[in-house]
């Protein structure tokens, strides 16, 4: 247990590191945070505070720098909520004006922004795709060898892909929308991924069957593009002071090893927040942190969204702009209805 001087003394160092990323001194310390405690005193608390492992003293004359270990006491017993900016609010707004149509246009905006608004790296990975199921398939006839196909899912992610198909009369794409829906609305990505759904198929009449491929094709495309991560400014993590070329170039390789990052993102996957800080917990970054967010849309959980930067990140900022993109994606995809499904053109 640290006393509660030694604890004020510990949350100091650590807000102007995060600040400044300059070593603190025992007069910075007194001069903004004690009146009434002499500068040998404070010499003294850091010191014994550096030798339980809190904080670290890069030079002999110089001041301390936080441990990873004084990080994850700071975000246990400090963090708090903090109020975005009504800038900042306008900001991410104003990023998700744009009507989408697709969950992947949503997530590479997710991914700016969140990257945008804290300044570090971000990740997202998508999840939980054999989970979602098929609400309903609409097929518009654009001319007569070719058709759009609009695919909603109960989470409100809408696909449209525009397929060849040779339309044999006016009836031809009312008969396999009906046809269609009967094989694959109500059933989830994993159940048509199944043999018996391909059996369903197989038992459907031979006049479709190149239509319910091109369907099938669709459906299971959409699951190995949405299951995947995304990443948004990657080359921020050199901009910071305290980046050596080691730990850029583990950076560099986690990034790239797409399973890798998909595991740092997705580990504590039941916690809503996840913070790991410093190098055994980040695999092998040195000086880093990440900090997790798990999003849902209408209360599934579809992935999750990471942000990968210094220890001395604002931790606070993080989680508040983690939150706020994930309720807005929510908010946006909860007002995905089913009238898209009923558009006789599609949209431009």
């Amino acid at each position: 247990m640290l006393s509660t001087r030694k604890q004020t003394i510990l949350k100091a160092v650590v807000d102007e590191y995060i600040k400044g990323a300059l070593p603190i001194s025992s007069g910075e310390i007194k001069n903004k945070y004690f009146d009434d405690v002499s500068a040998a005193t404070i010499r003294t608390e850091l010191s014994t505070l550096e030798d339980m492992g809190y904080l670290v003293q890069p030079h002999t004359s110089a001041g301390r720098i936080p441990s990873p270990l004084a990080y994850r006491f700071y975000v246990d017993n400090f963090l708090r909520d903090k109020t975005l900016k009504i800038e900042e609010i306008e900001t991410i707004n104003a990023s998700f004006n744009n009507k989408f149509l697709r969950v992947e246009e949503i997530v590479k905006t997710a991914a700016k922004v969140i990257s945008d608004m804290t300044n570090y790296t971000s990740v997202i990975v998508l999840k939980n795709i054999n989970k979602v199921y098929i609400k309903g398939i609409k097929i518009i006839g654009l001319d007569d060898k070719s058709a759009l196909v609009v695919i909603i899912t109960d989470s409100g992610i809408i696909r449209d892909k525009v397929i060849l198909v040779d339309a044999q009369d006016e009836s031809f794409l009312a008969d396999a929308t009906v046809l269609i829906n009967k094989i694959f609305a109500g059933r989830s990505l994993g159940d048509i991924k199944s043999k018996a759904a391909s059996a369903r198929v197989d038992a459907e009449l031979n006049t479709f069957r190149e239509l319910l491929n091109s369907i099938m094709n669709i459906i299971l495309s959409y699951e190995d593009e949405t299951n995947s991560v995304i990443t948004e400014g990657e080359k921020k993590v050199l901009d910071y002071p305290e980046t050596s070329l080691e730990s850029a170039r583990n950076f560099f390789s986690l990034i790239d090893d797409k399973k890798s990052i998909s595991a740092l993102i997705c580990d504590n996957a039941d916690i809503e927040f996840s913070l790991k800080i410093g190098k055994s917990e980040t695999n092998g970054i040195d000086k880093c942190a990440v900090v997790t967010a798990r999003y849902s849309i209408n209360g599934k959980e579809i992935g999750h969204a990471g942000v990968i930067g210094p220890e001395r990140m604002d931790y606070s900022k993080v989680i508040s702009v983690l939150s706020y993109v994930g309720n807005t994606i929510n908010s946006i995809m909860e007002n995905t209805d089913d009238a898209d499904l009923n558009k006789d053109e599609p949209e431009v």
